[in-house]
């Protein structure tokens, strides 16, 4: 026959024993979290496709240099972001870039920022004020 002392133990030890596999389970789902973001940060951190932008104005036309560290495998595009629609205006393709490129480009009007899409990365950067 079970009395209430005993009743009472039981409880708590099934407590004890849920609190404890509850304990274990979270700290396996915050550690399997942290390893994927962590391969996430290491896969972004070796990915860089874009080494260096430079802009700057002459004769009305924006001349852009963009530095790629060792070429490119894929697609790159540059374009505009324009100020009223927050749409973009593509302004040049390549497939397969050499280690750098130097464009020279007219810029749309409402034109506030220059956007380069690399396979892994998307670079935004705002129009130097034109002298």
């Amino acid at each position: 026959m079970m009395n209430g002392e005993r009743a009472l133990s039981m409880l708590e030890t099934g407590a004890t024993a849920l609190l404890v596999t509850l304990a274990l389970v979270a700290g396996y789902v915050v550690l399997k979290r942290m390893a994927r973001q962590m391969r996430k940060g290491v896969d972004l951190a070796t990915r860089q496709s874009i080494d260096e932008v430079s802009m700057r104005w002459q004769d009305g036309r924006l001349h852009v240099h963009v530095a790629l560290p060792q070429g490119l495998s894929g697609r790159l595009v540059v374009s505009f972001e324009l100020a009223e629609q927050g749409g973009q205006t593509p302004a040049y393709e390549a497939m397969n870039a050499n280690a750098s490129l130097k464009l020279t480009l007219d810029v749309p009007d409402g034109a506030k920022a220059l956007v380069i899409e690399a396979p892994s990365e998307k670079l935004f950067r705002p129009l130097p004020p034109r002298s």
